[in-house]
């Protein structure tokens, strides 16, 4: 069972972009708790993200998907990727 305090780990490593792998290696829970607890709480539905920057993007229901936050970050996100070569590392996505 578990208390309070890792609960709201999970909620937090969630919405920062770790991925239930990485949640249960940091926490030591099962991988399968992990995403059961997930799929049993409903308000903890992934929020879009910019791929660049990491803002939470809201999204308009029966459009297209959004990637971006704005054309600043799509054009940074593009112009590394292509120019520079590789992914651009963007401020709120964790390493793992």
């Amino acid at each position: 069972m578990m208390d309070n305090f890792e609960r709201r780990e999970i909620e937090r490593m969630y919405r920062d972009g770790y991925g239930p792998t990485a949640i249960s290696y940091e926490l030591g829970i099962s991988i399968n708790t992990i995403k059961s607890y997930i799929r049993r709480h409903p308000s903890m539905k992934k929020a879009s993200r910019c791929l660049y920057c990491g803002k939470v993007i809201s999204q308009t229901k029966g459009r297209k998907v959004k990637k971006f936050c704005s054309d600043r970050c799509r054009s940074a996100y593009w112009n590394y990727k292509y120019r520079k070569g590789g992914n651009p590392v963007g401020k709120g996505r964790p390493q793992v």
